[in-house]
């Protein structure tokens, strides 16, 4: 009995230790960092990164500590580092503490910096079953990973919360704690059951292939078993099946086309269930809107930003940064003090909606629940974005536009649902 369980500990030690690593910023494109997650099977440690970097908080000598903590961190090939898009984090450190530029510079290849989107991926990849639905795991979040490998749902609320207050709520020191040991937890399903691995070996084969720099992030894959991304195209051809099965709408393809401005959306629908979820250009958000069983004409190509529906005027939004060469201000996402409604500025709003006046005019004077045309936003983020699903707008009637008469203030009504998906950061939580 002592050899067999001299074996089987020693075979538990080849498998790495693991740590969960995730960091939190209040939203907005330049806040700094101010909290990082270091998670471990047994216990989570949340490192209040103002205190250590500021000497009025954390005294002398704590950046420096903090430093070498990182710097232990990145060295150490033994720990295996799991995070979610980890290289923006990283990014978002560097442009946070210019003491830091040094250590965060370092060569992380083959050092056991795990993606678990990667991870994931591959394990599908090599797995015996579920050959198709692991072509989608390059692009979701961790919410909709959570929820499809631990088959939970993480508490997205304090995702765009204020991280830099002092103290942390409770509902935050939650938040932060699940996202870094979901993780964890989510490596571990995915190395000791949905990949199929058989042995230690093989899971230590499957790490070393998708550690950064070992072969799985866009680089050659070792012995053929790395699958080769799908292309955007096909990606799009897929999400867009996916949903007309789900609309039990495979009738479209033999039913009479419907002029855009005569079709009618389903807006109660797109409300209750569609809220945060994208769409590849004009006619994936023509396909989303369509009441089951009706086919909807696509419009002929056109630079137009706002689609007439019988019952619904559909703006399309693209949310970046301002352009240094264009004189006119970007849309602006913010939230009232008073109620906390999410409400969006159109500066230039005219030259928004063109030459259409019929539909600014609508859009100036739209509400939510009146029996006239609905005003609903999409947005995406950047131009090679997708566009997402943000739900209705109303006009801000108690906000004063006399000086600025092209201007339009809007109230996304369904906003509050909207931050509870995990696209609401990606789109909109970022630019509040």
């Amino acid at each position: 009995s002592s050899s067999s369980s001299s074996s089987s500990s020693s075979s538990s030690s080849c498998i790495p230790v693991v740590l969960g690593l995730d960091c939190e910023w209040k939203p907005g494109d330049n806040t700094p960092v101010s909290l990082f997650q270091v998670a471990t099977r047994e216990n989570v440690y949340l490192l209040d990164v103002f205190a250590f970097m500021t000497e009025d908080n954390g005294g002398e000598g704590t950046a420096e500590a903090f430093d070498a903590f990182l710097k232990l961190l990145f060295e150490n090939e033994t720990l295996i580092k799991l995070g979610f898009g980890f290289d923006y984090d990283i990014k978002r450190l560097r442009m946070s503490y210019s003491s830091l530029e040094e250590t965060l510079s370092m060569d992380r290849r083959k050092k056991g910096w795990i993606d678990v989107r990667e991870l994931a991926y591959t394990a599908d990849a090599v797995s015996s079953h579920n050959k198709r639905k692991y072509k989608h795991q390059k692009r979701v979040g961790l919410a909709a990973l959570t929820r499809d490998i631990l088959r939970c749902n993480l508490d997205k609320r304090c995702q765009v919360s204020d991280w830099s207050a002092r103290p942390l709520s409770d509902p935050q020191q939650r938040y932060a704690a699940m996202d870094a040991y979901s993780l964890i937890s989510i490596s571990d399903v995915v190395l000791f059951s949905r990949g199929r691995w058989k042995n230690n070996e093989e899971i230590l084969d499957g790490l070393r292939l998708v550690q950064y720099g070992g072969g799985g992030n866009g680089e050659d894959g070792i012995g053929g078993r790395f699958v080769k991304r799908v292309s955007k195209a096909k990606m799009a051809k897929m999400e867009k099946a996916a949903f007309l099965k789900r609309q039990n709408s495979s009738s479209l393809r033999n039913a009479r086309e419907t002029a855009l401005h005569e079709a009618k959306a389903d807006l109660t629908r797109c409300v209750t269930d569609c809220l945060g979820f994208t769409c590849v250009g004009r006619k994936g958000a023509i396909d989303l809107l369509s009441e089951p069983g009706c086919s909807v004409r696509v419009p002929k190509k056109t630079k137009s930003k706002v689609d007439n529906w019988k019952n619904a005027i559909a703006l399309f939004l693209t949310v970046d940064e301002p352009k240094k060469t264009d004189a006119a201000k970007p849309a602006q996402f913010r939230r009232r003090e008073e109620d906390n409604f999410l409400t969006l500025h159109l500066e230039n709003a005219k030259k928004y909606f063109g030459e259409d006046e019929d539909a600014y005019a609508r859009t100036k004077a739209c509400k939510a629940n009146d029996d006239g045309k609905s005003v609903v936003l999409f947005a995406k983020r950047g131009s090679k974005g997708k566009f997402v699903f943000c739900g209705r707008l109303e006009s801000n009637t108690s906000t004063s536009l006399a000086d600025t008469r092209d201007a339009l203030s809007l109230i996304l009504v369904d906003g509050d649902r909207l931050s509870e998906t995990p696209m609401f950061f990606q789109i909109i939580g970022c630019h509040l």
